[in-house]
């Protein structure tokens, strides 16, 4: 009788032996946390230190803006630690001054607020009873001149005489008004081929627009205007037609009505 071959016991294969993490912190672990906690009492320090104390601002592009008004609204205290300090609502405090369109605020260490603002940029003056304003491109009024105080760069003048003219630094002008007023603020003497030195503008409750050629010339009567039925677009054409009115007779012609860009009347000065 054949004999089946005997089974060896299998023998279990060598591994590599396995090694187990400690339960303790890792060399590496020790010293990233030792650095935090050095980092956390750094900025602790530099917290408390009396060496990073605000002392001084450092205003930038402020031409309408009064360093006063700045300090005011920013309210830090002399001495204040400027390494935690809320830049970003800073800035969001000094935008709600009427000649600031935006701002933005940084520290700058030792000891010093650096405030760099973004004012508006006037295009004319408007002019009411009350007084005169700078109207930036939007129409906003965010400056008040003072009594006689020289307009600045020549900007045109536009005289509101109306009753219920009312203007005041943060108020904007009806959009329509201030569309025409920029139009017609524009306007040289050159522009409408006139020998004046000057044309004044100026809104009535009675006429509307008018503009009148200095010194002792004509004045010419726009009229008023609407978003739709008689929009200040026209305005090109009424000076085209003003042109045609005044070309030839300008010293014998005392006022025209522009009733609109096609049709116009004139009156002339009755002789001595």
């Amino acid at each position: 009788m054949s004999r089946l071959p005997t089974r060896r016991a299998s023998q279990p294969r060598a591994g590599r032996p396995i090694r187990r993490s400690s339960a303790g912190l890792s060399r590496t672990r020790a010293l990233a946390a030792l650095i935090l906690v050095l980092a956390g009492l750094a900025i602790y320090g530099m917290g408390a230190s009396p060496v990073f104390a605000y002392h001084r601002v450092d205003l930038q592009g402020a031409t309408w803006t009064s360093e006063q008004d700045v300090r005011a609204l920013l309210a830090i205290t002399d001495g204040t630690n400027l390494v935690t300090l809320r830049t970003d609502d800073l800035a969001l405090r000094l935008a709600i001054l009427p000649a600031v369109r935006s701002a933005e605020v940084n520290v700058v260490l030792p000891n010093t607020i650096l405030v760099r603002l973004d004012e508006r940029q006037p295009i004319l003056v408007w002019q009411t009873s009350a007084g005169r304003f700078l109207v930036d491109a939007a129409g906003v009024a965010f400056v008040e001149l003072a009594d006689g105080a020289a307009t600045p760069n020549g900007l045109p003048t536009i005289t509101d005489a109306r009753t219920a003219a009312a203007v005041n630094v943060g108020s904007s002008i009806n959009p329509v008004a201030f569309d025409a007023a920029t139009r017609l603020g524009s306007l040289t003497p050159a522009s409408v081929a006139s020998a004046a030195n000057g044309l004044v503008v100026t809104l009535t409750d009675d006429q509307g627009f008018t503009i009148k050629a200095v010194p002792g010339l004509w004045t010419a009567v726009f009229g008023f205007y609407t978003t739709s039925l008689r929009p200040s677009s026209i305005i090109p054409d009424q000076v085209r037609l003003l042109k045609s009115l005044i070309a030839g007779r300008e010293p014998t012609i005392e006022s025209v009505i522009l009733a609109d860009a096609q049709n116009g009347t004139y009156t002339t000065k009755a002789k001595p």
